[in-house]
């Protein structure tokens, strides 16, 4: 088989020139601009170099292929240009390179102020052309020109922070470049300070619902202080108008045992001062109504009631007479407590308070006094047709005298009125009177159990 074989389709084609980089101003003079630029690689015929001027009216400069630095002569003095460069090789040409540069000085066009407070302020201003060596910064306030404060700058700042200023004061900023020997025209603006913060914030007299903020007044003149104030983990912003006369204020109707930030401004029309900021807790308020029901000689039922504040514990201390109280801790979510293991007869002042992480609420106390016991384990023995010995065990308390009754064979009741001393009693016949004293006795408490008809109680007479 014969094989068989098409013509080729051909065609010529070229890659893209590569372009000159870094394309960039080194000198400038009142008529001329000094060019450098990194070479294109690859086969090139020449550069082209075009600039145009503010006016718009281009002109173009062809350099040799094996230049990298090129200057542009018989410019027009003071001058914007924008400088282009392109490699050629025959009709092809690479994509431009851009600067933009100035004919002689350019002088710094402008100031800005920014973050302007009551004694400080942030200037910034656009580069010199050609760059400068150093910078030169003066200020001082509009009335007093003979205050005039000189600051000597690195010429690559681009911004400067001036401090230690007078509030409220207009102060005239002026900024020359110096090239060599040669000063520019200065460039000059004003701007006038914030007015201050009042100073030296305090907190005192803090309650559970209230604070009291003091200051120390600003330099400037203002109309009013502003108070603001909220809780720092949630709640609204509250403020308060005041005069600008005082230097305290008292903050109401808070909530208690709760951290707020306070805050304090010095406010002119609409422009109003920095603000100072405190943070305080409220105390906490109290739990209410403690009171001791219940009573036995030995236990006493105390209950109370509860703060609006948030309770981690309660601290109950009971004291007697001259002894050291005892102090006892009960989880926040009660209102009660029993006591135990009290003394019979016994005076006890019990005082509370509510803690919740650092802080402490106010105390508030009450009184109580437990029941004089009874006496114990009364018993009869050598009992006979016409008498017996009554016996028993003393009880905790001291006591004045003891009350026996008993009923005689007729169904009468009888008293004997006992010595506290005496834990029997003899009955020899129904006009008994051994050891006992009839007396009148004011009160006569917790009778014990009767026993065949005999009772016994001890008494304060």
């Amino acid at each position: 088989m014969n094989s068989q074989q098409s013509v080729p389709a051909t065609m010529n084609a070229r890659t893209e020139l590569d372009s000159p980089r870094d394309l960039m101003v080194t000198a400038s003079s009142e008529t001329s601009i000094s060019l450098i630029w990194t070479k294109a690689s690859g086969p090139i015929d020449h550069y082209r170099i075009t600039f145009t001027p503010s006016s718009g009216i281009a002109s173009e400069v062809t350099v040799p292929k094996d230049r990298t630095s090129y200057t542009l002569t018989d410019l027009e003095p003071g001058a914007e240009y924008i400088i282009s460069i392109t490699a050629e090789r025959g009709r092809q040409q690479s994509l431009e390179s851009t600067v933009d540069a100035f004919t002689g000085f350019r002088p710094i066009s402008h100031l800005h102020f920014s973050h302007v407070t009551s004694s400080s302020v942030n200037i910034t201003w656009s580069d010199p052309s050609p760059p400068a060596d150093r910078l030169i910064l003066n200020y001082s306030p509009r009335d007093e020109e003979e205050e005039t404060m000189e600051v000597s700058l690195d010429a690559t700042k681009r911004h400067a922070v001036l401090m230690g200023l007078q509030p409220a004061t207009e102060y005239i900023v002026n900024l020359v470049a110096v090239h060599g020997t040669v000063t520019s025209e200065p460039i000059m603006g004003s701007i006038t300070t914030g007015i201050d913060p009042p100073k030296d914030i305090t907190i005192s007299n803090v309650t559970k619902d209230s604070v009291m903020v003091s200051w120390s007044p600003p330099v400037a003149s203002f109309d009013y202080y502003r108070v603001s104030y909220r809780p720092t983990q949630v709640g609204r912003l509250d403020s308060s108008v005041v005069p600008n006369t005082v230097t305290e204020f008292t903050i109401s109707k808070l909530y208690p045992a709760t951290e707020y930030e306070i805050s304090l401004n010095s406010v002119r029309g609409r422009e109003e001062s920095e603000r100072i900021c405190t943070l305080v807790h409220t105390a906490m308020d109290n739990p209410v109504d403690l009171t001791a029901t219940n009573i036995t000689p030995t236990e006493a039922l105390l209950q109370w009631k509860a703060p609006v504040s948030e309770v981690e514990n309660y601290v109950i201390v009971l004291t007697h007479f001259a002894v050291a109280g005892e102090t006892i801790l009960v989880d926040g979510d009660r209102e009660e407590f029993q006591l135990v293991d009290l003394l019979p007869r016994t005076h006890y002042t019990v005082t509370l308070y509510a803690t919740s992480g650092p802080l402490t609420s106010g105390t508030i106390s009450t009184n109580f006094s437990t029941l004089l016991d009874a006496p114990a384990n009364l018993t009869a023995s050598e009992v006979t047709r016409q008498s017996a010995l009554i016996s028993w065990q003393p009880p905790r308390a001291e006591t004045e005298n003891y009350i026996l009754t008993y009923k005689s064979t007729d169904g009468s009741r009888k008293e004997a009125l006992c010595n506290p001393k005496t834990t029997g009693f003899n009955n020899a016949g129904p006009k008994f009177l051994p050891m006992c004293i009839r007396e009148r006795f004011p009160a006569a408490l917790m009778p014990s159990p009767p026993l065949g008809g005999v009772w016994l109680l001890a008494c304060l007479c």
